[in-house]
Parts: C-alpha cells; structure tokens; sequence
C-alpha cells in the first residue's frame, strides 16, 4: 500500500566508499574524504554571545579583522541574550555567516550543541564572546592540528586562564594588545606542549573528533566538561596540546562583574568534581591530573644530556602529567625523539598513563627493579617523595642503576623537619603528614648518591603557600625559641619538599 510518502534523498553519486587502511588514524583519515572538496569552508567559527553586547561586537570584529589566512563561515548563536545581540549579529557584514537565535538560555551545552548541527567546515572552532583573536591565531591552531594525525584538540595560551595556560603580554589597551600578539604569533613547534587537560578558550575540533569524541557529556552541567572532555579525547587515541606560540585575550577576569556568585560556584565545582570521580573510577580531576612537577622537570632545563633518542621513566605519576611534563621541557630543547615509560604502584591509573606514554607498567615498587634493566634510561624521575616508601636508600639505588652513565635521576624528599613538625614540638598542634614519610635527614642524602657514584647533585626548595600574616606569625614563634633565627630557618621550616637533580657518573 503506497501511503504517498516522499523518500529523503541524500545524494552520494559522486563520493566514493572509505578505502580500508592499514591503521588507526588512516582508517579514520579515509572515512571523511568526502569532505576534501572545494565548496566545503575550511573551518565553521561559532560565537557563543549571551548579555555582554559591547564584547561581542569586538568579538566579531576581531574575528573578520585577524581572520585573513584561512577560508570559514561563520555562525553567530545569540543563547537568549535582550541586550540587542540579534539585532547586531544581522547586521555582522560578512557574506558567509549563519545566525542562530535561542530564546531562553538553558546552558552552555545545548547553545554549543545547537551550532553544531549547522556547522559545514572541516573544522569547528567555539569562541566565546569575551574572547578576542590576534593575528595569525587560527593559521597557527590548524597548523599544530594538521602536523599530526593524532592530535585531537589544541587552543592558544591566552590572558586571564588557569591551568598554567596564561601569558600576559603587559598591554596598554585594545590597540597595543593586536600590536604584541601580532609579535608574539609565529608558528613555532618547539612551543607546543601536550597536556593531559585544557581550558577551552578556543575550541577546535575535526569532524572526526567530533563524530568519535562528541562535544560534551550532560552529565556534567557546568564545571568539569573540560576535564571530562580532555579524558575523552585521550581515551580515544588523541593528543591535546597547549599552543605556546599562539596567544589571545580573554576578557574575563576572576574579579569581574561576570563572575558567577560565589557559593554556587563552589558547589558547583564539588559536584563536578564529584561526577568525575564517579565516572572514571575514582580518578581524581585536581589531584590525580594536575601534579604538574613544575621544579622537578624545571630541572631538566639545564641538564647536560646525550645526543640522539632519549629514554625516559616516570615512577608515580599519577595519570601522566609529568611523563608529559618531561616531554615538553625536552622540546623545548628540540628533542623530540623520546621514548616515554612509566610504572605505577595503583592500577587505577594505568589506562590514562597508557594514553601518554609507550610502555607502562604496575606493580608494586618492592619489583621495580624486575620490570627494568640496569643502564637502561636517560632520566628517570620519582614523583611522589622518596621517604613515603618503604626502604627509601634502596629504592633510590634501584632507581639510580636504572640509569645509563650520565643520565639523570630526579626526586623528591620530604621535609620531615618543617613547620607542623616545629609547632607540634612547640605543643601547640601541627597537621601530621598523611603520607607518613620517614625521618631521613637532608644532609644523609647527598652522601649516599655519592656513595652510588653520582655527581653534579643540586638540590631545589618547593615551599609551602603560606600567606604574609601566617608567615610572620611562624617568624615571631621562632623568635620566641630561637632568639637569632634568620631566614635560613624560616625557609626550612616552610619547605614542603627538597628537590635533587643526580647525574650518574
């Protein structure tokens, strides 16, 4: 029986079938041929604008200005703004440009979601509108993209961002600003870091990321789509990376009239938090993700090192920061060719430490020493501190024979001696250490990693943030016992952990 319905055509007279590859990335490469046609833009640009009309209009403008380099249309989402958003967006002068009026704001996931069903480019790019382009930045973003066919997701370094992300140019006002990011925007690879996380302050995404990945998990309201996003994009094979060579100004400062009321922020922020951990398994997104190791790789800026391809092995990372935080400080340095391995002593981090490095390997430390051979690594860095295992003195040689001569052992002793130690001796109180280290004294140390025969040792402070008022009263309490106490003292008391940098000999 014909009930008179019309068919939905949809035309694939001239495109072809994906040809079978012979890997991850080619298979997914060959899957989205069709859209390498002339007709197709570039990249899709999406304005996220919502009540803050005097920012968007320069949004834009930036936009059509800086954007000289790379073919795009854009697509201007008004998510339910009444400050005239709308009336501006029509009157944007731009020929390729798509406007899409929401009524009501209902979140920041549904506008997002709403533009994505109208995008036709290679690529999505989301701006919001308090985020204003430089010169150079999208040419710049697609060339870090394209260089690798395993990277998912990059955006720029930017003003006003956490996350180690910000750079401030030191501008004077809107005109200086284009004039020092037009400096610093020179495609430069050597200033690419990739990162288990980003703050989104541009948004890059192919078609196949999207199509593989998605955009975002309705799980997450507000707070941690972006931790929850990053997870997603490395559990699936992809890299995120942090381009250095690229800046942009975001207009919105922690103190600013944009800032969300404070007390629902915080539980916002714990509820996400909360879902996160629930959702990867007791996986934290603070603690288990962001353990930069900032003055431990700092120590590698210097470090002599070999010619040629370096191996290294992170003991403890977590879920891989520092393995990637080795990486990026080496890049620096234009070494590029390193072979990443890490061993954990807790299962649950073994699969993010899989996406960031090329051997990885759990156990419990008593069997390090079965997983790997003597003379074997370039570095090797132990990120949680050495005297909250068991058998510290072996553990470090263990460690130290894992090195070929000349590469470097890097780790970490806690200060057992500081000021909760002082305070509780004072019987006034002192948080005990929940790591539980051992009573190792610095000065012990040194002379054992001589004794293994390594040489050039230095040794880094990493203190405690302690604010001026809890500062001076630790000063006065120390007066009080040691009347000619100097800042030597104070320093001991506030460092948290000693760090030791030991070049084989």
């Amino acid at each position: 029986m014909n009930y008179g319905i019309e068919p939905i055509i949809i035309n694939t007279d001239d495109l072809s079938a994906p040809v079978t590859a012979n890997g991850l990335w080619e298979n997914r490469a060959a899957a989205y041929h069709m859209f390498d046609v002339p007709e197709v833009p570039k990249c899709s640009i999406v304005v996220l604008a919502y009540n803050r009309l005097k920012k968007t209009k320069y949004c834009v403008e930036c936009i059509i200005n800086y954007t000289q380099d790379v073919d795009y249309e854009l697509i201007l989402v008004d998510n339910g703004s009444d400050d005239g958003t709308l009336e501006f967006f029509q009157s944007v002068p731009y020929e390729k440009k798509q406007i899409i009026k929401i009524t009501k704001n209902i979140g920041l996931s549904y506008a997002i979601t709403a533009a994505r069903n109208f995008f036709s480019g290679k690529y999505l790019i989301i701006i919001p509108c308090d985020v204003y382009v430089t010169k150079n930045w999208l040419s710049n973003l697609i060339t870090c993209y394209e260089s690798d066919p395993g990277i998912g997701f990059v955006t720029p370094v930017s003003s006003n961002v956490s996350n180690f992300q910000t750079v401030d140019l030191a501008f004077s006002d809107f005109d200086d600003m284009q004039k020092k990011a037009a400096e610093f925007n020179k495609s430069a690879p050597s200033k690419w870091e990739e990162r288990m996380r980003l703050i989104n302050v541009v948004s890059i995404f192919s078609r196949p990321v999207l199509d593989i990945v998605g955009l975002t998990d309705s799980a997450f309201v507000h707070d941690f789509l972006e931790d929850d996003l990053a997870a997603r994009l490395r559990r699936s094979g992809y890299k995120l990376m942090l381009c250095r060579d690229t800046w942009v100004c975001h207009d919105h400062g922690v103190l600013s009239s944009d800032e969300r009321d404070p007390v629902a922020s915080r539980a916002s922020l714990a509820s996400g938090r909360r879902i996160y951990l629930e959702k990867y398994h007791g996986i934290d997104a603070w603690d288990d993700i962001n353990n930069f190791e900032l003055t431990l790789s700092a120590l590698l800026e210097t470090a002599p090192l070999p010619d040629g391809k370096l191996r290294s092995l992170v003991v403890d990372g977590r879920c891989g920061t520092p393995v990637l935080e080795i990486r990026n400080k080496l890049r620096r340095r234009n070494i590029t060719d390193i072979e990443s391995h890490a061993f954990t002593t807790q299962a649950k981090y073994y699969l993010d430490l899989q996406t960031v490095s090329d051997d990885v390997q759990c156990d419990r430390i008593d069997f390090i020493q079965s997983c790997y051979a003597d003379n074997t690594f370039d570095i090797v860095a132990l990120c949680e501190p050495v005297n909250t295992y068991p058998s510290p003195i072996t553990l470090l040689q263990r460690l130290y024979n894992f090195l070929k001569p000349g590469g470097i052992l890097l780790f970490k002793l806690r200060n057992t001696d500081n000021f909760n130690a002082f305070l509780r001796s004072a019987g006034i109180g002192g948080v005990s250490d929940g790591d539980l280290p051992a009573v190792l004294p610095l000065n012990d140390v040194p002379e054992r990693l001589k004794l293994f025969g390594g040489r050039d040792i230095s040794i880094t402070m990493e203190c405690e943030s302690l604010n001026k008022t809890d500062l001076n009263t630790l000063l006065q309490m120390l007066h009080s016992v040691k009347p000619d106490a100097n800042n030597n003292d104070l320093t001991r008391l506030i460092t948290k952990n000693y760090v030791f940098r030991v070049t084989k000999g």
